[in-house]
């Protein structure tokens, strides 16, 4: 061996290297700015980047590690609630571990509101169908940048985009039809029902702007700029905050406005005085939108508002907020045609389709409510139900049963290998391990254990 040979020194490379994820490990957009990306169009975008539909990657995917229907592991039991992913709740909670278990990224849950669930209430705070802004979507596809959804059009509250000053979209100009926050074949910047591109701007969205006073216009956009402000500053929030500092904030600006007066300040913002006393004593929180209210007619901003900052002309205002926002226009009645609706239903009841459809299933198909439907006919109704519970009553046993034969099989193959057939190894080689939490099933294991000592006592006395 000669010299230089003998000074090779061979390196690991292998601590220098970032550790493989299971999934992509895509970077969600503007985490710490205004700009923040929602959770929902991450995982769009995360499906998108594995060339599959969204609902393929929940179910084969994400399914295992969240390991939880109501967070996420069932997209289509879900589909009507799929805002709550953006929200503080723990399906946000849930979704945000897995993805972060997946795609190695840290901090999604800026994604989402989970950072503010202690001062938000949940009720009337998102949106239960996407909203967009098209001219957004057009510049950035102009421009070859990454189209996304922001988490801000995921806000009830928010009307309008301070970028374009446009209002948001909830409909898609092609099919008429709107959209949940996340569903099957779902891809920001296109519509979920008809794949249709949605950046684009129609007449109908300036005559909409047309119907709004220029005075309302200016207090939408400062509204969403607030709330932009609030987005940006999660990532500022190094402890969360609770009740109580909401609580001392309404303290601080009832001492400034009102000296301290509590039923005065309430007045002058036309607010119930006993609504107001629980804010401040901490027994409540306000809605996102009322406190948005109270912060224009203060001429504070939310983040200022909350945090207390240093006073700056705090004032009541004359000026209410925008009766687009104010007002929640009750949803038109649906004219219900029940003849075809009845219909409909024998239909359905007569199909001999495997699995039969549930009510659930029934419902979400027609469009109708399900109360709705039971109230009008209850008995075909029962006779669905009753269909649908004799199938999965069958299915049911069936998976006992193939247990019951699984257990003896594996209990079998851990004796011959010379391992003791315990009921945790039993579980990790069946292919449903949770049916280990009927009687039946456990059982099965020690009658399994029972009959091979019997047989090889059988075999030694002979």
């Amino acid at each position: 061996m000669n010299t230089h040979q003998a000074n090779i020194r061979v390196v690991d490379l292998s601590s220098y290297l970032p550790p493989r994820t299971q999934l992509n490990n895509i970077a969600p957009i503007g985490q710490e700015s205004f700009l923040v990306e929602s959770l929902t169009s991450y995982i769009a975008r995360l499906a998108n980047s594995h060339c599959l539909p969204v609902g393929v990657l929940m179910q084969t995917e994400i399914a295992p590690i969240v390991d939880k229907v109501h967070g996420g592991a069932n997209l289509h039991k879900i589909y009507n609630h799929t805002s709550a992913l953006n929200s503080t709740g723990v399906m946000a909670f849930n979704l945000v571990q897995a993805l972060e278990k997946l795609s190695g990224q840290k901090n999604l849950d800026l994604l989402t509101l989970s950072r503010w669930s202690n001062l938000l209430p949940q009720r009337n705070l998102l949106r239960r169908h996407r909203a967009w802004c098209p001219a957004c979507y057009q510049e950035w596809y102009s421009t070859g940048q990454v189209v996304y959804e922001r988490l801000l059009w995921f806000l009830e509250v928010v009307k309008v985009c301070p970028l374009h000053r446009c209002l948001l979209r909830e409909t898609c100009p092609c099919c008429r039809q709107k959209n949940l926050c996340l569903a099957w074949h779902a891809r920001p910047g296109y519509c979920s029902k008809c794949q249709e591109w949605l950046g684009l701007v129609f007449n109908s969205s300036f005559e909409e702007l047309e119907n709004l006073s220029q005075d309302d216009l200016e207090t939408l956009v400062w509204i969403s700029e607030s709330v932009e402000d609030l987005l940006a500053y999660t990532s500022c929030l190094a402890v969360p905050l609770t009740k109580k500092d909401i609580a001392q904030a309404f303290t601080v600006h009832i001492d400034t406005v009102s000296n301290g007066n509590i039923a005065a300040f309430a007045r002058q913002l036309q607010l119930p005085r006993n609504t107001v006393w629980l804010w401040c004593n901490g027994k409540n929180l306000p809605q996102l939108e009322t406190l948005v209210q109270i912060c224009y007619r203060l001429n504070r901003s939310l983040v200022d508002f909350i945090t207390q900052a240093p006073e700056q002309n705090i004032y009541v205002t004359a000026e209410k907020v925008p009766a687009v926002l104010q007002s929640r226009p009750k949803a038109e009645a649906r004219v219900i045609n029940t003849d075809w609706l009845e219909r409909e239903l024998e239909v359905i009841f007569l199909k001999h389709d495997c699995p039969p459809q549930s009510m659930e299933e029934v419902a979400r198909q027609l469009d109708i409510h399900r109360e709705t439907i039971f109230r009008l006919f209850p008995e075909i109704c029962r006779a669905i139900s009753r269909k649908y519970d004799r199938f999965q009553k069958v299915c049911h046993q069936q998976a006992i049963e193939q247990s019951l034969e699984e257990v003896k099989q594996t209990v079998l193959e851990l004796y011959n290998a010379g391992l003791y057939p315990s009921e945790g190894r039993v579980a990790q080689m069946m292919s449903r391990p949770g049916y280990l939490r009927y009687k039946q099933v456990r059982a099965a294991i020690a009658e399994a254990k029972l009959a091979l000592s019997t047989r090889d006592q059988d075999l030694g006395s002979k």
